[in-house]
């Protein structure tokens, strides 16, 4: 009966062992991924408007340029894209392949000159010569891309001061 009760004693704690190693195992696990997301964001390139910290992928060549934010599903509130053009133009953008709707900010050199507000991503199906074009209204070197609505919900406007310091 001793013995009996000793195994069953034995199964019991190489039991709770087990569910205790993969329990805790597991949430550090997770909270290494957390971590390890969270650090690969603060690794990326960012801008600073109005205190606001954007992180940005950063569009510089033909490809990444004429690509953008198309395909993306998701794009987290303190991210956007940032495209870097050589010279001051008017550019043109368009939301083919586009899958979120977003706010497209204008700038020159370090200042907001004009804001595209929550341009809505196509009907899918739509002509790619059915698409809106969007430009600002000066002359730009860079263009940043953020969700739908960023620009109200952090009081972005004309005239605002962008920095890029970190990213020339």
């Amino acid at each position: 009966m001793k013995k009996f009760l000793l195994l069953v004693l034995s199964i019991v704690i190489i039991i709770f062992a087990f569910y205790y190693y993969s329990y805790y195992s597991s949430e550090t696990k997770n909270d290494l991924q957390t971590e390890n997301s969270q650090q690969a964001v603060s690794l990326k390139p960012k801008v600073i408007i109005n205190d606001n910290e954007i992180f940005v992928d950063l569009a510089k060549t033909a490809e990444q340029l004429s690509k953008g934010l198309s395909g993306r599903e998701k794009l987290n509130d303190d991210e956007g894209m940032l495209f870097l053009f050589g010279s001051k133009s008017y550019q043109t953008f368009w939301m083919k392949d586009m899958l979120i709707p977003i706010d497209i900010i204008w700038i020159s050199d370090d200042m907001i000159v004009d804001i595209s507000k929550n341009v809505p991503q196509p009907v899918p199906g739509t002509a790619q010569y059915q698409l809106p074009i969007y430009s600002p209204t000066k002359p730009i070197n860079y263009v940043l891309e953020v969700n739908a609505g960023f620009s109200d919900k952090y009081g972005i406007k004309i005239g605002d001061t962008v920095d890029i310091s970190n990213i020339k």
